[in-house]
């Protein structure tokens, strides 16, 4: 068996992010369901996996030009591109999508533990996208 490769780890990172964004949408439907038959209270407004917070965006970006520095990587408007999507997006949505899991979408119950976590995931996700170039 072949060891892996970075671009193997990308691809791995990549999945787990879509994994993690999917079944925190799940979640957060569900509690829209379950408020709409009646069963639940009005999900809050952070549920919304597109709300990722400036400091998320900005890590992933942090962490992708350093991943990009590291590996020789040609600049070309495809390859910006790519980065865009997959180094800063993705990491950003999915590391909002760890704490919407954790916290119901609950702001207050945002810890410093939990936000640390969606900053690991936020600067791997973007350092591992160099791998997907």
């Amino acid at each position: 068996m072949s060891a892996l490769t970075i671009e193997h780890v990308a691809v791995i990172a990549l999945a787990v992010e879509v994994v993690i964004m999917v079944l925190a949408r799940v979640g957060t439907e569900r509690r829209h369901w379950n408020h709409a038959k009646g069963r639940g209270p009005a999900p809050l407004k952070r549920d919304d996996l597109t709300l990722a917070s400036g400091a998320l965006y900005a890590i992933a970006a942090t962490a992708m030009v350093a991943g990009a520095l590291a590996a020789p990587v040609e600049l070309t408007l495809k390859t910006v591109g790519t980065f865009a999507l997959f180094g800063v997006l993705l990491p950003a949505f999915a590391a909002n999508a760890v704490l919407v899991l954790m916290t119901r979408g609950n702001p207050g119950a945002v810890t410093a533990g939990r936000r640390g976590l969606a900053f690991a995931v936020a600067a791997g996700g973007g350092f591992l996208s160099v791998g997907l170039v």
